[in-house]
């Protein structure tokens, strides 16, 4: 049985909502880098909307789904916990490349993984 079949309460939607509001914060992550904006806040707030996330997503799908999920949404948070560390240290540049190479596209195949169910 997939996902969506298990999750006709609009669970997954609004999982998939909350992976393209971190994605979107992420993104914007990246503009206030490149602008020297308050960047640890945008870290703070991603945090924040990264449990959102955690909390959703762990409730769809069987139980092999579910390991699976938790398991990349661990990886996850462990690199946007990475990133934000290297705001705090000022390596704004370890934090960029960190969104851009790794977290933004790891959420990205979440989020086609969820869609393809």
């Amino acid at each position: 049985m997939g996902l969506k079949k298990m999750n006709d309460g609009g669970t997954l939607k609004k999982v998939i909502f909350t992976c393209d509001q971190l994605i979107n914060d992420m993104e914007a992550s990246l503009r206030e880098i490149e602008k020297n904006g308050n960047i640890l806040q945008c870290f703070e707030e991603m945090m924040g909307r990264y449990e959102q996330l955690e909390i959703l997503a762990v409730t769809i799908g069987g139980h092999k789904q579910k390991g699976n999920i938790k398991a990349r949404l661990t990886r996850v948070k462990r690199e946007l916990q990475d990133a934000k560390t290297a705001v705090e240290l000022e390596k704004y540049g370890n934090a960029e490349e960190m969104l851009e190479h790794h977290l933004i596209p790891a959420l990205q195949r979440f989020r086609e993984g969820l869609l393809s169910t």
